[in-house]
């Protein structure tokens, strides 16, 4: 299987690919389940065995890859749990950096913000994850470095999940609706309103989605039967 773009090469071999194997799992161009073969990987990427092998104990660690005895390395498989965790964490952190940050926001940033809202709006379909994420980061620009990267990682751990709500009905319009209120939020200095309205969307999100990955189960250990 090769993936459809390759990352930019850094100086490093083992991050340039593992970069990239992130991101075909998180887009999705690796889907849950599938096996990842490691001779396959240093073929198509031109490398030897010792990245790959770093690439997919780093993945593992991150919990995008599973390490199956006699099967090998398989895309970890979309979970409802681990949808809950990550979303129920991802509130927690954006709540707390809204409580950080708004007081602190500057003209600037209340303008790169308002802008990262109007470009997530507009985005094509190819965009949208990258949009969502710049623009969730920007309410918490001013949080302070380590908070803001640790949110950043959870939007990333979430990106998966995030391609199952597309499939539910009615989530673009009420997703556009609770980001516009999160700004306007946001830029009024409103804290509680915009941590009562972050931690809503958040966590409310993650539950949407695990109950669709418990249906999908749910239907397919019917159809075994």
């Amino acid at each position: 299987m090769t993936d459809t773009a390759h990352a930019p090469r850094p100086v490093s071999t083992a991050t340039w690919l593992l970069e990239n194997l992130r991101t075909s799992i998180l887009d999705g161009t690796r889907p849950a389940h599938s096996l990842i073969r490691q001779e396959e990987l240093a073929a198509t990427y031109g490398v030897s065995r010792m990245p790959v092998r770093e690439a997919l104990r780093t993945l593992e660690a991150e919990g995008l890859v599973v390490n199956r005895p006699n099967r090998g390395v398989v895309v970890a498989p979309l979970d409802p749990d681990d949808a809950l965790e990550i979303f129920d964490i991802r509130a927690a952190l954006e709540s707390l950096a809204l409580r950080r940050s708004i007081p602190r926001l500057d003209e600037r940033q209340k303008v790169a913000a308002a802008a990262a809202l109007q470009t997530l709006e507009q985005a094509a379909s190819e965009h949208a994850s990258n949009a969502h994420r710049a623009f969730h980061l920007s309410l918490s620009a001013a949080a302070g470095d380590r908070l803001h990267k640790l949110i950043g990682q959870y939007i990333d751990a979430a990106a998966r999940y995030l391609r199952v709500e597309a499939t539910l009905v009615g989530t673009i319009d009420e997703d556009r609706y609770e980001h516009r209120a999160l700004l306007e939020a946001t830029l009024a200095g409103d804290v509680r309103g915009a941590t009562r309205l972050i931690e809503r969307h958040v966590a409310g999100t993650g539950s949407e989605i695990a109950e669709v990955l418990r249906d999908r189960d749910r239907v397919r250990r019917a159809t075994q039967k």
